[in-house]
């Protein structure tokens, strides 16, 4: 069982070993709740939900926002459907899709992630240009990466958005926002 608690909302789950950060909430997810929590989001989605730590978060951070949980890995899928429930939940929905192709077509203020680096520079870009096409005017998409990634993911938020700024960094993350 995981328990955390970011801006006074404490949210706890089952995980698994195979799932991202399978003991506790990770450094980098933390510092990027901790940028949205006063955020004004109505439609949100958490992009690589895993065991749906941040999708979880959201929800009980804004009980009147619809948010979405979107993976396409099923064995995640089931965790964070289980800790929905777990933390009884009516305003989040999780997702099972590759990219955006099983989410319906609403817009969204709000999509967060802490991009699956690991796979590829072209999953990671793909996630950035897909999220612009998906948010309001105004809607912002905030993504936490390891500080050594900070040029290269920057440098594709600028290309796509046109401007990005650094929201927040330690010395092993940094989150980065971009507007529509």
């Amino acid at each position: 069982m995981v328990s955390f608690e970011v801006g006074g909302k404490k949210i706890e789950c089952e995980t698994r070993p195979d799932l991202f950060s399978p003991k506790d909430l990770d450094r980098g997810t933390r510092l990027l709740l901790e940028q949205v929590q006063d955020a004004n989001y109505n439609h949100a989605l958490d992009w690589g939900c895993g065991w749906g730590a941040m999708a979880l978060w959201l929800a009980a951070n804004n009980p009147k926002a619809g948010v979405i949980g979107l993976d396409s890995d099923i064995g995640a899928i089931k965790v964070a459907q289980s800790n929905v429930e777990r933390n009884a939940l009516n305003n989040v929905e999780i997702v099972a899709s590759h990219c955006f192709e099983d989410v319906d077509a609403r817009e969204l203020d709000l999509i967060v992630s802490n991009p699956p680096t690991h796979r590829g520079r072209e999953v990671v870009e793909n996630m950035i240009a897909e999220s612009r096409e998906r948010l309001v005017q105004g809607g912002k998409l905030m993504i936490v990466v390891e500080a050594r990634l900070k040029p290269w993911v920057q440098r594709a938020c600028t290309e796509v958005f046109g401007e990005c700024e650094v929201k927040a960094r330690t010395n092993k993350h940094v989150v980065i926002e971009a507007a529509k």
